[in-house]
């Protein structure tokens, strides 16, 4: 039986494989996995038997889940890159609000016990009286009246120091007559932004109130003295 010589070229005297051959980088290329994958692949092609040639079809798979890998890393990167330009323009944006008014949506803040605590209601429906709850580091509980609220937003502003609670960590709770539940908003001036360096979301410091990530901030009001 006649053996293909281009196949039988490929084995030694002592039909042993011959060294399999090294694999040049592409231009520009960083990542040495693509360059290992051609080098195996090339020792089995290399190295199958000449009487009992591989399937064809295997080698063609192999190199199109080698280009699939590829096309996920390169896509993984594009959109880390991505992410990062968007971090960046948004701790860009949010630094210019500094000195600036804004809302954040939350349930907790940290007094320095001299700022007013302002801040928005938000109801569906008129209110008899709503009640802000405010509860210490120590456990202690004191209730703020805002009086009757009607419907939608309505502002309110409140001297901590006149009910005799000092500096300190803070949960906040809006009660209602009713019942229902309404939607509490802090205002505080933007003091300062982090950028954290692992990649986390940017943190506000707000005057008055302390630090809260930039997913709690549900408005932008502008300049000091502009209208919400």
């Amino acid at each position: 039986m006649s053996v293909d010589q281009t196949s039988s070229s490929l084995l030694s005297a002592g039909g042993q494989s011959s060294e399999p051959a090294q694999v040049a980088p592409a231009a520009g290329q960083k990542n040495g996995g693509q360059d290992m994958f051609m080098t195996l692949l090339l020792a089995q092609i290399r190295n199958q038997s000449p009487l009992d040639p591989a399937d064809p079809s295997q080698f063609v798979n192999q190199l199109a889940q080698m280009s699939q890998v590829q096309t996920t890393q390169s896509m993984l990167q594009q959109l880390q890159s991505q992410a990062g330009m968007l971090r960046e323009l948004q701790g860009v944006a949010l630094g210019a609000q500094v000195g600036r008014p804004v809302l954040v949506q939350t349930d907790r803040f940290r007094s320095d016990g001299q700022t007013a605590l302002s801040g928005r209601v938000t109801l569906s429906g008129a209110e008899r009286d709503a009640t802000l709850i405010l509860t210490g580091a120590d456990g202690q509980r004191t209730r703020i009246e805002l009086g009757k609220r009607a419907a939608g937003a309505s502002d309110f502003q409140i001297k901590l120091a006149d009910y005799g609670l000092s500096a300190g960590d803070y949960q906040l709770e809006l009660s209602t007559a009713s019942g229902s539940a309404g939607l509490l908003e802090l205002k505080a001036d933007v003091s300062g932004v982090r950028l954290p360096i692992n990649g986390a979301e940017p943190v506000l410091s707000l005057a008055g109130l302390g630090d809260f990530p930039a997913s709690s901030v549900s408005a932008l009001l502008g300049l000091p003295g502009a209208p919400a």
